[in-house]
């Protein structure tokens, strides 16, 4: 039984680590095409999306430092339900003013475009 239970949680974290992979891709190639072009609405919402990746993970370090134990016990449908509730809470930070981290990457990557929607290198 226990066996099947490592498994379980090799499957999760495998399946979590893909999940970040695939928004780290899709991530970059968003910066790129809002970098290249002149749309700043398009610069400040992956600067926001950033944010709410970055908050996710915060969020995700943090639950792992709190021991097990208290009402509900650790089982697999709590972590999903945990990881679940974590990117909805790092999205909702990342609407409002966040932490500030979108409003200061916005600052830093929109200084290396001119006006006219080109990079300056």
């Amino acid at each position: 039984m226990k066996i099947n239970n490592n498994f379980s949680q090799y499957n999760i974290d495998n399946s979590r680590q893909i999940t970040k992979n695939e928004q780290t891709k899709d991530f970059k190639k968003i910066l790129e095409s809002a970098q290249n072009s002149s749309d700043d609405e398009k610069l400040r919402s992956t600067c926001k999306q950033f944010e709410s990746i970055f908050v996710n993970m915060l969020m995700e370090n943090m639950r792992r430092t709190v021991g097990d134990g208290g009402l509900v016990e650790k089982s697999q449908a709590r972590e999903i339900f945990e990881g679940m509730l974590d990117e909805e809470i790092a999205k909702e930070v990342s609407r409002g003013e966040g932490i500030g981290l979108a409003k200061m990457m916005y600052a830093q990557l929109s200084k290396h475009i001119d006006s006219n929607g080109n990079n300056e290198e």
